[in-house]
């Protein structure tokens, strides 16, 4: 585990950014249909590593950090499904 707290924000930034660049090469076909990211799964997974980010710059302890992780996983699922429902319901009234 490295002592320097900059290593630890980069390597979240680096996750959350491979992440995004998955979900859009995936949703404008330029990876194989082999390969399926949900949308829903995605947004917990932001969630959870927005949360966790939040509390390793605030300096929580490990059990905090952990319930942030579950909070985050949970609001990120949530506010995802809502989006998706919203903009399906937009495709349909439309």
């Amino acid at each position: 585990m490295p002592h320097d707290p900059l290593l630890l924000v980069y390597a979240a930034l680096a996750t959350i950014a491979t992440a995004v660049v998955a979900a859009l090469a995936t949703r404008v076909q330029l990876l194989p249909d082999v390969i399926d990211i949900s949308i829903i799964l995605t947004g917990s997974g932001l969630g959870s590593l927005s949360f966790v980010f939040y509390g390793a710059l605030r300096r929580f302890g490990p059990a905090h950090i952990g319930r942030l992780a579950l909070l985050g996983t949970l609001l990120g699922g949530g506010v995802t499904a809502v989006i998706v429902s919203l903009a399906l319901l937009a495709d349909v009234l439309s």
